[in-house]
C-alpha cells in the first residue's frame, strides 16, 4: 500500500486564507515525489501537515496503515510519534558541536546506547559521503557540506518517511547541483519514501519519480516529470514548468490550400503552419502551446506565411535564444536551439515559424484538449 495517503486535506488560516483545498495525494513506498508550485500554493503546508507541525481543519493522513491525522476521528499524533524525518531550508546545526555531535544529538536525546549511536552516525555520514569529517565544526564546512550533515542527522534516526522543505534554496547554483545529486544518491541507497517541496521546476524534473503540481491550495496535475513537461494539463502548468518562458499563442485554426494554419489573435496577417491533423479544428479558437526548443525558425519564409520580427539573439554557451515579436505588438515568443541552428539570424530580421510539436488548450476551460508530435510513453 502507499507509504503516505492524504485524503480531503483542507486548511484555512485566520478563517480567510485557503491554504489547502481538499488535497488528495498518494506517495508510493520508496517513491521520491516532488510537490512543485509557486509561493503560497500550499506545498509547504501540505508537508508540515504530514510532519505533524500543522493541524489541518479536515481530512486524513496515513503513514503506512496508521492514521496519524483524522479530523473526524480526533486523531493528531505529535511529530515524534509519526516516524518521519524533516529537512528544512535552514541547516539548523549547533555551531559549538562537531559534525559527529550534531548527527548524534537526536539519538542521544532518545537515549540510544553509545555503540548504537556510533554505528548509526558512521552509517549516516557514509551515505552522504562525509566520513572523516566527524571532528569538524559547522564553520569549517561549505554550505553544501552543512546541508549534507543535516541530511545525515535526519537519516540517522531511521525514519519511515523523509520530508524535504526546499532544502536547496539557500545554496548557490554550483552547490545546489552537488547536493541535489547527493540527495538522489541517498534516496537510492536507502530506498526511503521521500516527499520533497520546491518551487524550482528544474529541480523537480531532475529529482522526482513523479511530480505533483500545486496551484492555489489544490493539486492540479500529478504524473511523471516528462509527462508534466510534455503534456501539461493547463496553461498555468505549461508556464510554470517552462524555463525559459514557454510559448502560449491564442489564435484561430484555418485551412487553406490543404494546409492547416494558426492565425494569432494579435496578428491576423501572420499564418503559422501547424500539424495537418489539426485540420478538423477549422474555425476554432485555441490556445496553442509550444516549448522554445520545439519552435523552428524559417529564415526565408514565403510571402503567404506572414513574418515575425527578431528582437534579440542571445547565446548562452552551447545554446542560443531568439526572441521574436508578432507585428508591432508586445506579445513575444522564444525559440531555443544550438547557435548553429540560428546562424545568420540577427536583430531586425523577419522570419517565419514551424512547430515540431505542441499542445492545444481550450480557451473556454483552460484545459488541454489535444497534443501532437509527441511520442508519449505508456504510463508506468
Amino acid at each position: 500500500m502507499p507509504a503516505i495517503t492524504i485524503t480531503g486535506l483542507r486548511k484555512v488560516f485566520g478563517g480567510k486564507v485557503l491554504a489547502l483545498d481538499d488535497v488528495d495525494l498518494e506517495v508510493g513506498d520508496g517513491e521520491f515525489l516532488v510537490i512543485l508550485g509557486p509561493s503560497g500554493c500550499g506545498k509547504t503546508t501540505t508537508l508540515r501537515s504530514v510532519a505533524g507541525l500543522e493541524q489541518p481543519d479536515s481530512g486524513t493522513i496515513q503513514i503506512g496503515e496508521e492514521f496519524v491525522f483524522s479530523a473526524a476521528r480526533g486523531i493528531d499524533l505529535p511529530p515524534r510519534e509519526r516516524n518521519v524525518g524533516m529537512i528544512f531550508q535552514s541547516y539548523a546545526l549547533y555551531p559549538h558541536m562537531t559534525v559527529f555531535q550534531n548527527v548524534a544529538f537526536g539519538l542521544r536525546v532518545r537515549r540510544f546506547e553509545k555503540a548504537e549511536i556510533e554505528r548509526r552516525v558512521a552509517e549516516a555520514l557514509s551515505v552522504v559521503d562525509l566520513t572523516g569529517f566527524e571532528r569538524r565544526k559547522p564553520r569549517q564546512l561549505s554550505g553544501g557540506q552543512q546541508q549534507r550533515v543535516a541530511v545525515a542527522r535526519t537519516i540517522a534516526a531511521n525514519p519511515e518517511v523523509l520530508l524535504f522543505d526546499e532544502p536547496l534554496s539557500n545554496l548557490d547554483p554550483e552547490l545546489r547541483v552537488s547536493v541535489r545529486n547527493h540527495l538522489k544518491i541517498v534516496h537510492r541507497r536507502l530506498g526511503a519514501t521521500s516527499l520533497f517541496v520546491t518551487h524550482d521546476q528544474h529541480e523537480a524534473m531532475v529529482l522526482a519519480d513523479r511530480i505533483a503540481v500545486m496551484d492555489r491550495g489544490a493539486i492540479v496535475q500529478i504524473d511523471r516529470p516528462q509527462m508534466v513537461y510534455n503534456r501539461p494539463l493547463t496553461p498555468f502548468i505549461a508556464e510554470f514548468t517552462g524555463n525559459p518562458k514557454t510559448n502560449l499563442i491564442r489564435g484561430e485554426v484555418h485551412v487553406a490550400d490543404g494546409r492547416s494554419l494558426l492565425v494569432p489573435e494579435v496578428d491576423p496577417y501572420c499564418f503559422i503552419p501547424i500539424d495537418k491533423e489539426l485540420a478538423g479544428r477549422r474555425g476554432q479558437e485555441v490556445i496553442f502551446h509550444v516549448r522554445p526548443e520545439d519552435l523552428e525558425i524559417v529564415k526565408s519564409p514565403s510571402d503567404d506565411e506572414g513574418k515575425l520580427s527578431v528582437l534579440a539573439v542571445m547565446q548562452e554557451g552551447a545554446q542560443a535564444l531568439v526572441h521574436l515579436r508578432f507585428g508591432d505588438g508586445l506579445d513575444q515568443l522564444i525559440a531555443k536551439g544550438s547557435p548553429q541552428q540560428f546562424a545568420g539570424v540577427k536583430r531586425g530580421d523577419h522570419v517565419g515559424l514551424r512547430f515540431r510539436r505542441g499542445n492545444i488548450f481550450d480557451p473556454a476551460t483552460d484545459r488541454i484538449s489535444e497534443s501532437f508530435g509527441y511520442q508519449l510513453a505508456a504510463r508506468r
